[in-house]
């Protein structure tokens, strides 16, 4: 068992070294894999280098930032469009009152006026909707986007751990006398667990950009939908 341990050993350091001396690049979408081929089924993420995935560490948080900048602005949009929304539906049922005074008065004048006038702020009452419903979609891509970018970040730090096994790896490995047979394959389950641990986590960050990317075209979905709102508002037309 011992001598098959010390040849399983040998391969991979011999196939991480390799893949070490020439790190691939990142891809230009955080959290993806590197465009390359693992160097054998045993090296099951393949070796970057640990400037790379610093600087994606990096641009992970800045993202993580903006996404929570993103996030408070949009729940403040939220607020005021839930405030416009009440206010109109106040006036609309103010509206609503006047019209029973005048059927009282019979004052059929006034009631015919502010009957239009009530039909008017429904169809503001219609937009302001529409926006508000834009807002909460705004809110959830913006969530969706700062879970995104912390995933991406979860994965890049576990990233530079398993960088950090592979080396003390190579190291250890590449002691001709006093070698520590267990120590290496302690580091060998080590660096299994941690890749995959790291495959879990960019199935997470698949998982989440695939939400902020359904976020997105829901977001667009609503503008749509207010333009079209706007135009029947103004009188123009909605196709």
């Amino acid at each position: 068992m011992r001598i098959f341990g010390i040849s399983l050993i040998t391969v991979f350091v011999l196939l991480a070294s390799a893949g070490m001396a020439e790190p691939a690049q990142a891809v230009s979408v955080a959290g993806v894999l590197p465009a390359t081929h693992p160097d054998s089924l045993m090296v099951l993420l393949p070796p970057r280098a640990a400037d790379a995935v610093n600087q994606d560490l990096a641009l992970a948080g800045t993202a993580q930032t903006d996404s929570d900048a993103e996030l408070v602005a949009a729940q403040s949009r939220v607020g005021e469009a839930k405030a416009n929304v009440k206010v109109c539906e106040s006036e609309i049922e103010t509206i609503k009152a006047m019209i029973k005074l005048a059927k009282e008065r019979k004052d059929k004048t006034e009631e015919a006026n502010l009957a239009q006038k009530q039909k008017t702020k429904e169809r503001q009452l219609e937009v302001l909707k529409a926006r508000k419903d834009m807002r909460d979609a705004e809110t959830s891509l913006a969530e969706a986007r700062r879970a995104m970018a912390q995933a991406q970040a979860g994965f890049y730090r576990k990233e530079l751990e398993l960088i950090e096994k592979r080396m003390a790896l190579q190291e250890q490995s590449g002691m001709a006398v006093g070698t520590n047979l267990d120590a290496l394959l302690r580091l060998q389950k080590e660096i299994r667990d941690l890749e995959r641990r790291c495959l879990e986590i960019l199935k997470d960050v698949a998982d989440k950009e695939k939400k902020a990317a359904e976020g997105e075209g829901n977001v667009i979905d609503k503008r749509l939908k207010i333009l079209q709102t706007q135009l029947a508002y103004f009188g123009g037309s909605d196709k």
